[in-house]
């Protein structure tokens, strides 16, 4: 990867130049892929994930948008302090450093920030995961091929490694066909404190609370030999 940025009048593109090679903000138009016939579909949720095939890679994007309170005053618009410090800008290079890490995250492709006056609103492109199913979208049909274990370890690589993920719940955590093969994405309002383990207590919270929602009524009986399963895999066990 080669990190470059493009900074103009209104707008500024962090991007990988190895793979895109004249960025600019069309590339986070849902209306531009559409006319190229390039949107494939969404993902359910807040700020839904749209699938894209471009002409460099299979794609998602995902536009920052606001929620709870805060949409009624602005849907996609934040205080503006600097396009290095925007949460896309930030997000980018947050999944740069986890993939030199190891960590199993997307691959970045590119993050806009677009700015007028004070307020801003931006977007992330980053690489798809090939064959990845999310864990919500598991449960109704496949609690018992989910490898709990696996996801608890996977989880415990980020903590073991500073990052602490804002928003961890059962449509951030993704597997490939091969259900071993566990990532974690959308890392935005996500920080790392760099030598230090993260007290993964809120994260764990944030995830049984989310698993509770969508786990299926007939099978209510198998949450807690699952959510043991995950702690014994966070664990080390």
């Amino acid at each position: 990867m080669k990190v470059q940025t493009l900074i103009k009048r209104h707008h500024a593109i962090v991007y990988d130049g190895e793979t895109i090679e004249d960025p600019s903000p069309s590339l986070f138009d849902p209306e531009h892929w559409r006319r190229e016939n390039g949107l494939l579909g969404s993902a359910p949720g807040r700020g839904s994930a749209l699938f894209l095939q471009t002409e460099f890679a299979s794609a998602v994007l995902r536009r920052y948008l606001r929620g709870g309170w805060a949409a009624r005053v602005s849907h996609d618009r934040y205080l503006y302090t600097g396009y290095s410090r925007s949460r896309p800008f930030r997000e980018f290079h947050l999944l740069v450093w986890m993939r030199q890490q190891e960590l199993p995250v997307p691959e970045p492709l590119a993050a806009l920030c677009e700015h007028r006056g004070v307020l801003s609103r931006g977007a992330l492109l980053t690489h798809t995961i090939p064959g990845a199913s999310t864990l919500a979208d598991l449960l109704p049909t496949g609690i018992g091929h989910v490898p709990w274990r696996g996801v608890g370890a996977c989880i415990a690589r980020f903590h073991q490694s500073g990052v602490d993920h804002a928003d961890l719940n059962a449509r951030n955590i993704l597997m490939q066909d091969d259900p071993q093969l566990v990532h974690l994405v959308d890392f935005d309002r996500g920080r790392v404190s760099r030598g230090r383990v993260v007290d993964g207590h809120r994260n764990l919270s944030r995830l049984r609370r989310s698993l509770e929602k969508c786990w299926p009524r007939e099978k209510r009986e198998e949450i807690d030999d699952c959510w043991d399963a995950l702690l014994e895999g966070y664990h080390g066990g």
